[in-house]
Protein backbone atom coordinates (compact mmCIF):
# COMPACT_ATOMS: atom_id res chain seq x y z
CA UNK A 1 0.00 0.00 0.00
CA UNK A 2 3.06 2.18 1.49
CA UNK A 3 4.45 2.01 -2.68
CA UNK A 4 1.07 2.15 -4.33
CA UNK A 5 0.58 5.48 -2.47
CA UNK A 6 4.37 6.54 -3.25
CA UNK A 7 4.05 5.77 -6.81
CA UNK A 8 0.70 8.14 -7.20
CA UNK A 9 2.33 11.16 -5.19
CA UNK A 10 6.15 10.54 -7.53
CA UNK A 11 3.06 10.49 -10.43
CA UNK A 12 1.63 13.82 -9.37
CA UNK A 13 4.68 15.43 -8.64
CA UNK A 14 6.11 14.72 -12.07
CA UNK A 15 2.55 15.84 -14.07
CA UNK A 16 2.86 18.86 -11.62
CA UNK A 17 6.16 19.63 -12.73
CA UNK A 18 5.11 18.67 -16.54
CA UNK A 19 2.09 21.39 -16.16
CA UNK A 20 4.48 23.94 -14.58
CA UNK A 21 7.25 24.03 -17.05
CA UNK A 22 5.11 24.65 -20.51
CA UNK A 23 4.55 27.81 -20.33
CA UNK A 24 0.88 29.08 -21.15
CA UNK A 25 0.47 30.41 -24.48
CA UNK A 26 -1.56 33.10 -25.89
CA UNK A 27 -3.60 34.15 -28.41
CA UNK A 28 -1.49 37.06 -29.95
CA UNK A 29 -3.37 38.46 -32.40
CA UNK A 30 -6.50 38.72 -30.00
CA UNK A 31 -4.39 39.75 -27.16
CA UNK A 32 -2.55 42.59 -29.62
CA UNK A 33 -6.41 43.65 -30.84
CA UNK A 34 -7.61 43.90 -26.98
CA UNK A 35 -4.36 46.05 -25.65
CA UNK A 36 -4.44 48.14 -28.79
CA UNK A 37 -8.64 48.79 -27.81
CA UNK A 38 -7.98 49.95 -24.69
CA UNK A 39 -5.24 51.76 -25.27
CA UNK A 40 -7.48 53.93 -27.87
CA UNK A 41 -9.85 54.85 -25.40
CA UNK A 42 -7.09 56.32 -23.02
CA UNK A 43 -5.12 58.00 -25.23
CA UNK A 44 -7.47 58.54 -28.01
CA UNK A 45 -5.40 57.24 -30.90
CA UNK A 46 -6.11 58.94 -34.79
CA UNK A 47 -6.75 56.54 -37.34
CA UNK A 48 -3.49 56.59 -38.78
CA UNK A 49 -1.98 55.25 -35.54
CA UNK A 50 -3.89 52.16 -34.86
CA UNK A 51 -2.65 50.02 -37.46
CA UNK A 52 1.00 51.06 -36.42
CA UNK A 53 0.27 50.53 -32.55
CA UNK A 54 -1.29 46.99 -33.65
CA UNK A 55 1.73 45.52 -35.77
CA UNK A 56 4.42 47.05 -33.11
CA UNK A 57 1.82 45.48 -29.88
CA UNK A 58 1.86 42.33 -32.45
CA UNK A 59 5.63 41.90 -32.85
CA UNK A 60 6.15 42.76 -29.64
CA UNK A 61 4.01 39.86 -27.89
CA UNK A 62 5.74 37.30 -30.33
CA UNK A 63 8.93 38.16 -29.43
CA UNK A 64 7.81 37.96 -25.56
CA UNK A 65 5.99 34.64 -26.37
CA UNK A 66 9.19 33.43 -27.75
CA UNK A 67 11.34 33.74 -24.95
CA UNK A 68 8.89 32.13 -22.13
CA UNK A 69 10.86 29.06 -21.72
CA UNK A 70 13.71 31.48 -20.58
CA UNK A 71 11.24 32.01 -17.57
CA UNK A 72 11.14 28.75 -16.29
CA UNK A 73 14.67 27.66 -17.09
CA UNK A 74 16.76 31.03 -16.72
CA UNK A 75 15.18 33.82 -15.49
CA UNK A 76 17.87 35.69 -15.43
CA UNK A 77 18.20 36.07 -18.91
CA UNK A 78 14.67 35.83 -19.57
CA UNK A 79 14.65 39.04 -17.61
CA UNK A 80 17.66 40.51 -19.18
CA UNK A 81 16.08 39.82 -22.76
CA UNK A 82 12.57 41.06 -21.16
CA UNK A 83 14.16 44.55 -20.47
CA UNK A 84 15.92 45.06 -23.79
CA UNK A 85 12.93 44.15 -25.72
CA UNK A 86 10.47 47.04 -23.27
CA UNK A 87 13.44 49.31 -24.56
CA UNK A 88 12.67 48.26 -28.25
CA UNK A 89 9.26 48.63 -27.84
CA UNK A 90 9.29 51.98 -26.27
CA UNK A 91 12.14 53.17 -28.97
CA UNK A 92 8.54 52.17 -31.40
CA UNK A 93 6.29 54.00 -29.85
CA UNK A 94 7.82 57.32 -28.98
CA UNK A 95 7.42 58.45 -32.54
CA UNK A 96 4.59 56.80 -33.08
CA UNK A 97 2.34 59.19 -29.79
CA UNK A 98 2.55 62.47 -29.51
CA UNK A 99 4.14 63.50 -25.90
CA UNK A 100 1.01 63.87 -24.54
CA UNK A 101 -0.15 60.66 -25.29
CA UNK A 102 3.24 58.81 -24.62
CA UNK A 103 3.37 60.43 -21.16
CA UNK A 104 0.07 59.12 -20.74
CA UNK A 105 0.67 55.91 -21.97
CA UNK A 106 3.47 55.75 -19.11
CA UNK A 107 1.06 56.26 -16.90
CA UNK A 108 -1.26 53.29 -17.72
CA UNK A 109 1.77 50.76 -16.16
CA UNK A 110 0.06 48.65 -13.60
CA UNK A 111 1.96 48.45 -10.40
CA UNK A 112 2.05 44.96 -10.73
CA UNK A 113 0.98 41.76 -12.76
CA UNK A 114 -2.92 41.97 -13.23
CA UNK A 115 -4.35 38.81 -15.28
CA UNK A 116 -7.69 40.91 -15.65
CA UNK A 117 -5.31 43.95 -16.67
CA UNK A 118 -4.71 43.06 -20.41
CA UNK A 119 -1.92 45.86 -20.38
CA UNK A 120 0.11 43.90 -17.93
CA UNK A 121 1.53 42.19 -21.07
CA UNK A 122 3.19 44.82 -21.79
CA UNK A 123 4.64 45.46 -18.74
CA UNK A 124 5.53 42.35 -17.52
Amino acid sequence: MKKLITLLLAALCCFAYIARSQAPTINIEGTAASIVSKLDKSLFLTDRQKPRMLTIVTGYLQQKNNIRPLQLSNEKAYHTKLNSMQNGLHTRLKPLLTLTQYTEFLALKPKAFDETNVLSQLYY
